[in-house]
């Protein structure tokens, strides 16, 4: 629309203009962009800047309105010609009765209607003039009329290439057929010479046809027997191929017993004792996996055979087959010593770079070369365990990479809580204080009242002990390693959190309920994690009720057991969210708070869903706002 008026004023925004940034919703902060300076000009709807000057936002001075429009009957500023907007359509198939009966209802609606007020409109009338809509089509060139913009030739293209095409087609087949007429021609004349050619050669391969009658029951059977080795030979790969895939598919493996079987599944195809993964690179030094009989293995970690090793890396990772080692290496020593007599070998990539050989070792001396398919399964066996290492690498990568976001959230969230921690612990530690010091001002002036003495002591000492359970419990919180999985409490784990922050709690007058099932289910998860989960919900829900009264300020936490899970609700008395924040409260840097980092909720989420759980948010019709945690249980037995 604002394009419509610029060119009306021989203005083309997208040449004479430096820049043009579309931002999108919200459109507040279009129009900070222009109080601010950041932008000259800016178009936004007409009753955005009447809604933010009348909230106090700005003021009327503050802003020129271009092009202004004096529209009769119109409440709002405009520098554009009024549009058309908000229709209801029906599709196609819509039934015809369907559609008479939400227009009635459309349009009886009277503007307090509960469905008007929430969807924000004043009601709905018969369908308006929307022939302005397609004048600014036509004018600008664009949707259905774009087809104006385009250059005369390049649409005629656009337009006739198939006919283009058909035509050219057609001449070049009338050359090609005048062609082809021509070269039949002069094929006839050489037919006929042919033809007597023919007569004599047929003669002598009659003679040949006869000589190879002779041979062909011979060749028909070593043929067969060649096609039998070669299917036994595909079968055998098939049953190998399908091994792999239910190794590195089964769920349940490990990544040590998925490396494992896939070393049996290459002996038990090659029909070798012995086979070994080993590392050639520093940082994967203490990888070697062996299958097999380990007393013809020398008990060091790396590759069988340096000397076999750099032959494979000089012929750029392809296998080396060697079917009599002594032929191909003389009298090696370590050979000898292990009693090795063939050998194959390749190497695994992992990340793009060479880490690491797998090789195979007989006992006895091979009769030939194992075929193309036996090497390619061991390349493809090759590649299926560099796959399962860049995996395993890539997990544990992202799991440290998640435990040092934890700590550096309970970092920050401890940060957050200095203040009223420093108030907690200030107290006890000034009551102790006093306490010493009335002891020893009464030993100074030779008051030997032992009970005073005691009582103060004894004092003293319970403001010590209560501000070093302070100090304990953020230690344990922000020191405490993920140890990984395990059958968990979440009573136990509500009641840790609900330690840490009743201080700011008490603060911020937050009264804090909790409502624990007995005899609930444990969990398998990580204790420290949820304990992070937990309090970040905590903490949202005191920030959220600092615009109610303190006397209202109240948190429900709540466990349950719904079936097979194990439910934690966290609900509060706060303004609540509405429906568009609950769609993306969980998205990374995505925030209601105005100080807010957007990660917390976001972390809370990888972390619910690590442990095969959910976490989601809804509006409470009594209170304010509860986030539900469903984690499975842990089954009994």
């Amino acid at each position: 629309m604002a394009w419509r008026e610029l060119v009306d004023q021989g203005i083309n925004p997208f040449t004479d203009f430096s820049s043009i940034m579309f931002v999108g919703f919200p459109q507040d902060r279009i129009i900070q962009s222009v109080f601010k300076g950041e932008v000259d000009a800016a178009t936004v709807r007409a009753e955005t800047l009447v809604r933010l000057i009348e909230a106090g936002r700005f003021k009327r001075r503050d802003f020129r309105i271009l092009n202004r429009q004096h529209i009769p009957g119109h409440p709002f500023p405009a520098s554009t010609r009024l549009y058309p907007e908000w229709p209801m359509a029906t599709l196609k198939h819509t039934p015809r009765q369907l559609a008479s009966e939400v227009t009635q209802a459309l349009l009886s609606m009277p503007p307090n209607h509960p469905a008007a007020i929430a969807s924000r409109t004043a009601g709905w009338t018969i369908p308006l003039d929307y022939s302005p809509v397609t004048e600014l089509m036509q004018v600008l060139q664009i949707g259905p009329y774009d087809v104006l913009r385009q250059a005369s030739i390049k649409y005629l293209l656009q337009r006739y290439l198939p006919w283009i095409i058909s035509a050219a087609a057609g001449l070049v087949f009338l050359i090609l057929l005048i062609g082809y007429i021509s070269r039949t021609n002069q094929r006839l004349k050489e037919t006929e010479q042919q033809l007597r050619e023919e007569i004599n050669q047929h003669e002598k391969a009659r003679k040949q046809l006869a000589a190879y009658r002779d041979n062909l029951e011979a060749q028909v059977i070593e043929r067969t027997e060649d096609l039998h080795t070669t299917n036994l030979a595909l079968e055998k790969s098939r049953i190998a191929l399908q091994e792999l895939v239910s190794i590195t598919s089964a769920p349940g493996l490990t990544h040590e017993h998925k490396i494992q079987r896939l070393l049996e599944t290459g002996c038990a195809y090659y029909g070798l004792p012995v086979a070994v993964l080993a590392s050639t690179q520093d940082k994967h030094k203490n990888m070697c996996k062996i299958s097999g009989d380990a007393s013809l293995i020398p008990r060091v970690k790396g590759p069988l055979n340096q000397r076999c090793v750099s032959q494979i890396l000089q012929q750029n990772g392809e296998p080396l087959d060697i079917p009599d080692i002594r032929a191909v290496l003389g009298d090696d020593s370590e050979c000898l010593r292990y009693g090795w007599k063939n050998y194959l070998g390749t190497t695994v990539m992992v990340e793009g770079k060479i880490c690491y050989t797998l090789e195979f070792v007989g006992t006895r001396v091979r009769q030939k070369y194992y075929s193309k398919w036996d090497l390619e399964i061991l390349k493809v066996m090759a590649q299926w365990i560099g796959d399962e290492i860049e995996r395993q690498l890539a997990i544990e990568s992202q799991q440290r990479h998640q435990a040092e976001l934890a700590h550096v959230s309970r970092m920050s969230t401890i940060g957050e809580m200095a203040a009223s921690l420093a108030h907690e612990l200030n107290q006890p530690l000034t009551g102790a204080i006093n306490y010493s010091s009335a002891c020893l001002r009464l030993l100074r002036e030779g008051n030997p009242n032992s009970e005073k003495l005691t009582e103060g002591m004894e004092r003293a000492v319970e403001g010590a002990n209560l501000a070093a359970s302070i100090i304990r419990q953020i230690r344990e919180f922000v020191q405490k390693s993920d140890v990984g999985f395990c059958p968990v409490d979440v009573n136990h784990v509500i009641r840790s959190v609900n330690k840490l922050i009743s201080y700011e709690a008490q603060r911020q007058s937050v009264l804090i309920d909790l409502q624990l099932a007995e005899f609930i289910p444990l969990v398998e998860g990580n204790m420290i994690q949820l304990e992070q989960v937990v309090l970040n919900l905590i903490r949202n829900a005191i920030d959220a009720m600092e615009v109610v009264d303190s006397q209202k300020r109240k948190i429900r936490i709540q466990s349950r057991q719904c079936d097979s899970q194990v439910v934690i609700s966290v609900s509060d008395t706060g303004p609540g969210l509405v429906k568009s924040d609950l769609n993306r409260i969980f998205d990374t840097f995505y925030t209601t708070k105005e100080e807010g980092m957007g990660i917390g909720l976001s972390i809370s989420r990888s972390i619910i869903e690590s442990h095969n759980g959910v976490i989601h948010a809804l509006p409470d019709a009594q209170l304010g706002c509860e986030f539900c945690i469903e984690l499975p249980a842990v089954q009994a037995g």
